[in-house]
């Protein structure tokens, strides 16, 4: 018999999981991370401080264009999550910073000039052969992809091709991470495509994420929103999987670099580091299942605690309201009939005052094991309060109802109890159509008073439900 009425349990049961207010929190942090950063490069440039707009001692500086379009960027997520509620401004200022990328890629292709390419001198690019202020190729397409990003429509089917863009602007992150990472420490011929600062593929890293977050929870992204299990590893897993490249990476160019390692050193310890990051990565996902698991098992036992009686072991009064809620939902919308018994004990004050409480307690467990035995396994009796119980009746008509009462009753007068025998009344209704549940037990509590009135040890049906 399955006595419980409880729903199952979802796997992730007391786990965090990513909500849409989560969403526009990470979607404003990464706005206000991109203005700021990009404020903090402007001010390298206007103070001639080389330490603000470089990460490393070495590396390219992050062109003032380039900080232009972040700054602009991070406005239009901003927007976008109406922390800055300007009707427009998102679509406006994407298509600024998707223009600054369009514009440099087609001056690089026809040998044009730039306002911006004159705004600040940069020793490093004039030493490498690229003009002061121009971006890399690179660097343009991702603003291009950014810009697309936010003047493409919301509605379907095109979050499907933003999807795929933001998807886009993390690889170029990616591949001028790990490209800043393997040119040095493999000592690589520099091309001309990737001289993309390393902040800057940090940048478009933060973008990517901020707009995969923006978007709606389908498509690739309805995983990464789900509250399952495959949710939460997507969400606690993708981004060490999508800096892991970036990382080996750093390793390698500081390998090479500044410890001076030989080229085979490093590839020996790049491939040594990789198995151990891949062991990591799966001992993590061992890991959170084992603590999911456990926390489940407890959540489950706790809730079990709260829905069952201590004495009988039945579902308690609030498992047997979840339980009636439940049929009543199915009789209005997929016409499931059901019936309601109501049973209270004959004279148990007196048994209790005759033979104890102890010996009363007996009967109420008694009169658990027997209504075990008496009723099917998908039906659901529960104790209703002190001497009375309650039992739900899925798929039975009324006619069925009083049958399955009467051998109930007949149970009680047969049964072998402690000190004298102990007889039930028992009020039976079946559910009407549009019936609410508390109108149910009502005229189920209507019908045992009755059989109560008539002498008790007996059954009686309730009246029609009103129309």
């Amino acid at each position: 018999m399955n006595p419980s009425p409880r729903k199952p349990l979802p796997a992730t049961a007391g786990i965090p999981s990513l909500s849409e207010p989560w969403g526009r929190t990470f979607v404003r942090r990464a706005g206000v991370g991109l203005m700021l950063a990009a404020a903090v490069v402007l001010l390298g440039w206007q103070f001639d401080v080389v330490a603000l707009r470089t990460v490393l001692p070495g590396a390219n500086s992050m062109k003032p264009v380039a900080a232009l379009a972040f700054m602009l960027a991070g406005l239009a997520l901003l927007n976008r999550r109406s922390v800055v509620p300007v009707p427009g401004l998102c679509r406006l200022v994407s298509a600024v910073v998707g223009m600054i990328g369009v514009t440099s890629l087609l001056a690089d292709a026809s040998d044009l000039s730039l306002p911006s390419d004159y705004w600040y001198p940069d020793p490093e690019a004039l030493a490498i052969g690229r003009i002061a202020g121009r971006m890399s190729e690179l660097t343009a397409i991702g603003f291009a992809l950014l810009g697309l990003l936010g003047v493409l429509p919301d509605r379907s089917p095109w979050w499907r091709v933003q999807q795929v863009v933001a998807l886009l602007v993390l690889a170029i992150a990616m591949f001028a991470l790990a490209s800043f990472g393997f040119q040095g420490g493999l000592r690589s011929e520099r091309s001309d495509v990737t001289p993309v600062a390393i902040h800057t593929a940090l940048l478009f890293l933060l973008a990517g994420l901020g707009w995969l977050a923006s978007l709606p929870p389908k498509g690739l992204m309805r995983v990464v929103h789900a509250p399952s299990l495959g949710g939460l590893v997507a969400r606690r897993l993708l981004l060490p999987a999508l800096l892991l490249p970036s990382l080996l990476g750093l390793f390698a160019r500081v390998a090479g670099d500044w410890l001076a390692w030989t080229q085979a050193t490093v590839v020996s310890a790049l491939a040594l580091l990789s198995a151990g990051a891949l062991a990591g990565l799966i001992w993590w996902v061992a890991l959170l299942l084992d603590r999911l698991e456990r926390e489940r098992a407890n959540v489950v036992a706790l809730r079990d605690e709260s829905h069952t009686d201590a004495l009988t072991g039945l579902p308690n009064r609030r498992a047997f309201d979840g339980a009636i809620a439940g049929l009543v939902q199915g009789r209005r919308h997929a016409d499931r009939s059901f019936a309601l018994l109501m049973l209270d004990l004959d004279r148990f004050k007196d048994y209790n005052d005759t033979y104890g409480h102890l010996a009363g307690d007996e009967v109420l467990r008694q009169t658990a094991q027997l209504l075990s035995s008496a009723l099917r396994p998908g039906d659901v009796p529960a104790r209703y309060g002190g001497e009375e119980f309650a039992v739900l009746l899925p798929d039975t008509e009324a006619a069925e109802a009083v049958r399955v009462a009467e051998r109930i009753v007949q149970y009680f007068r047969v049964w072998s109890w402690p000190g004298r025998a102990v007889t039930v009344s028992i009020g039976t209704a079946a559910a009407g159509r549009e019936e609410a549940a508390d109108a149910l037990v009502g005229r189920a509590d209507a019908a045992l008073y009755a059989a109560k009135a008539a002498g008790r040890d007996r059954v009686m049906k309730a009246a029609a439900p009103l129309k």
